[in-house]
């Protein structure tokens, strides 16, 4: 058995798999910005996602939402008020307290949802979460690169209507919301904003495509519910910008909202095979 959690800034996903990847219990609780009310929470909950024999429990993978030092967590943006090494120390002693040994790791949420996305392709993948920013990892036949380590896509600066932002400032999910009026970004379908998506992705995933020359991209994020409207647009794009260069097929999520945590198992699995 494998527990994942997904730690993010307004809501935390609890998961249990069996061996061979099949979800057996998942459970949603609020995340809170004080972090002794949050391992109150987890407690409270825990219980509910763990299996009946203790012992068969093999790792538990954790998606911090923050800055990790030696898969160790440290701060967390979103959850300032959070202490990485008091939060460690909460959530191991709740696992002792239950029963629960196992080694207990923690890996940036892009990089597990990278690993679940990813997984069957070969070659190199470059994968791309659309959220309140825009988040990435980079997969080599079913493995982390290094090149993952340090990959930043939203902080690219990039030009765009004549203003010089981030790319996480043009195309993630919160910024297309912002430029349809606080449109529910899963709800758009004029043809005319759907382009506008595939003007601002473009914007990106062009120098993605040159510097990394990956085999195949990605996305994931509230946009994959529109992806089939600005899919063509988006190719046909790329072909202008890319002039002789092949552009890579570009694939939607298949679980853009739990990708993570099926990602978690695919990790913590890895490290006990």
């Amino acid at each position: 058995m494998y527990i994942a959690i997904d730690i993010g800034g307004t809501k935390t996903l609890l998961a249990l798999f069996n061996e061979k990847g099949r979800l057996l219990k998942r459970l949603k609780m609020k995340s809170y910005q004080e972090q002794e009310k949050w391992l109150k929470e987890l407690s409270r909950h825990l219980h509910r996602v763990l299996p009946l024999r203790r012992k068969t429990v093999k790792a538990i993978t954790i998606s911090y939402p923050g800055i990790l030092e030696n898969n160790r967590p440290k701060n967390a943006p979103n959850l300032p008020n959070w202490n990485g090494e008091d939060i460690e120390n909460g959530i191991k002693k709740l696992f002792n307290d239950k029963k629960i040994s196992c080694s207990i790791y923690y890996k940036n949420d892009a990089d597990l949802g990278a690993l679940y996305e990813c997984y069957g392709y070969s070659g190199k993948t470059v994968y791309l979460t659309f959220g309140t920013g825009i988040g990435g990892g980079i997969i080599r036949s079913g493995h982390l690169s290094r090149e993952s380590a340090d990959f930043e896509p939203g902080h690219m600066m990039k030009s765009y209507k004549g203003k010089r932002l981030e790319w996480e400032k043009i195309a993630s999910s919160k910024a297309i919301r912002a430029a349809n009026k606080d449109l529910d970004v899963t709800k758009i379908e004029s043809k005319k904003a759907l382009d506008d998506i595939a003007c601002r992705m473009e914007v990106g995933l062009t120098d993605l495509i040159k510097k990394y020359e990956p085999n195949q991209i990605v996305l994931s994020g509230p946009i994959v519910a529109v992806f089939p409207g600005f899919h063509d647009m988006l190719v046909r794009l790329l072909g202008v910008s890319l002039k002789n260069r092949e552009v890579p097929p570009i694939y939607p999520a298949k679980k853009p909202q739990e990708s993570v945590i099926y990602g978690a198992y695919l990790y913590g699995k890895s490290k006990n095979s």
